[in-house]
């Protein structure tokens, strides 16, 4: 994995965050706008396919580098296109697989990367995708994740998804577009340990 630096839209040096396990299988994260590397959902998802045996490709967008405030309507083609260039640089070798596991806008992300990546096997895991992501095309045999309460995707949304082909959907009750259950934290956790179980299963069943 080379450690190569792209210029950002936002003037900063953009490159992601490699963690090498000498693999042949590759895993790329990619957060949501408030929803960063370093919560919950992605740092355990990040610490499970290392246990896993993958490497690592965490990206971080330009605007969260430089801590610049992001225009979603006007800024999201140019984060998107810059955050994938950004990982196509970084790749310097041929992966036998790819794992994409994405929150947020960050499963917007993941649909367009997934067009880019022709050459290898591609899974995808999304965390709380959202109207736009399903708009853009939810790929099949994939693990979706999602909260009763998050107002980032409709009803009707959801059970379209339960039509795609070979997907795994998991809908936690009453929770919100952090998976977060507002007012129990024990359930919160609970649930965030059977997700992080799910997603080992989804990673294994090849």
């Amino acid at each position: 994995m080379e450690n190569t630096e792209l210029k950002s839209y936002w003037n900063i040096d953009l490159k992601g965050k490699f963690t090498d396990k000498n693999s042949d299988r590759l895993c790329i994260v990619l957060p949501g706008i408030a929803y960063s590397i370093d919560r919950s959902y992605l740092d355990y998802s990040k610490q499970l396919a290392l246990e896993l045996d993958y490497d690592v490709l965490q990206m971080e967008y330009g605007f969260q580098i430089a801590r610049k405030e992001f225009n979603v309507e006007k800024e999201f083609n140019v984060m998107a296109t810059e955050t994938i260039n950004a990982i196509k640089a970084s790749i310097s070798k041929e992966y036998n697989e790819i794992l994409i596991i994405g929150k947020s806008i960050g499963t917007c992300v993941q649909t367009l990367l997934n067009k880019k990546l022709k050459n290898s096997i591609v899974r995808n895991i999304y965390i709380s995708p959202i109207e736009q992501t399903v708009k853009k095309g939810i790929k099949e045999n994939s693990l979706v994740i999602t909260g009763t309460k998050d107002p980032l995707i409709e009803p009707k949304s959801i059970e379209k998804i339960k039509n795609i082909q070979g997907v795994n959907l998991i809908v936690i009750d009453d929770a919100n577009h952090a998976l977060d259950i507002e007012g129990d934290v024990v359930k919160t956790i609970d649930m965030l340990q059977d997700i992080i179980i799910k997603e080992k299963e989804f990673i294994l069943n090849r």
